[in-house]
């Protein structure tokens, strides 16, 4: 770990229910603050084609730095009912993610903190790595899993309402403390 202290404002989640749209706000988020030149690394999940899983609504991933886009899920033919995690992929996503929060950047994307990091696996190790270097990193969080996103954060970090408005906010008051720091 550097020798910083952490600042708490520096990690946010954005709380979401079901059926809430949050894949489509980090997706522009990034797009807004790439396109404004800001050095943004990471990953989001794109909003899927169709509802539920399956061969419209695989998972997929967007390199935030590089627009490469990752998927998520092995297609398992038109007649398939479910997608399948393609774990390989899903063991590169963490990769760029490592390698992205080993750099110097503005901003982390990461795309969700869920069942998975909740329990201990996915992205989790590599979103730690990030909070622990003073990276600024952004995620979003289902808020049934508030309380697992609380014990990994000590209960610290900053929650945002899943509005595009209060994540722009959030990112404004950080150029400030940015700007002091400096």
């Amino acid at each position: 770990m550097n020798d910083h202290t952490l600042d708490p404002r520096r990690f946010a989640a954005i709380v979401y229910e079901d059926g809430a749209r949050v894949d489509g706000l980090m997706t522009a988020f990034a797009a807004e603050l790439v396109a404004a030149g800001v050095n943004a690394r990471g990953i989001v999940q794109l909003p899927p084609y169709a509802e539920g899983c399956g061969p419209g609504a695989l998972m997929k991933l967007r390199d935030v730095a590089s627009g490469e886009v990752i998927p998520l899920c092995q297609n398992l033919g038109p007649g398939a009912a479910a997608c399948h995690l393609d774990s390989a992929a899903l063991a590169g996503a963490a990769h760029r993610l490592r390698a992205a929060a080993s750099e110097p950047s503005d901003i982390l994307f990461f795309s969700k903190f869920g069942k998975q990091e909740a329990a201990g696996a996915g992205m989790r190790a590599e979103l730690a790595f990030a909070i622990s270097e003073g990276r600024t990193a952004l995620t979003a969080v289902k808020r049934s899993l508030l309380p697992a996103w609380r014990s990994f954060t000590g209960g610290h970090g900053t929650l945002l309402a899943p509005r595009l408005w209060v994540v722009r906010d959030w990112w404004a008051d950080l150029a400030h403390v940015r700007a002091k720091a400096a």
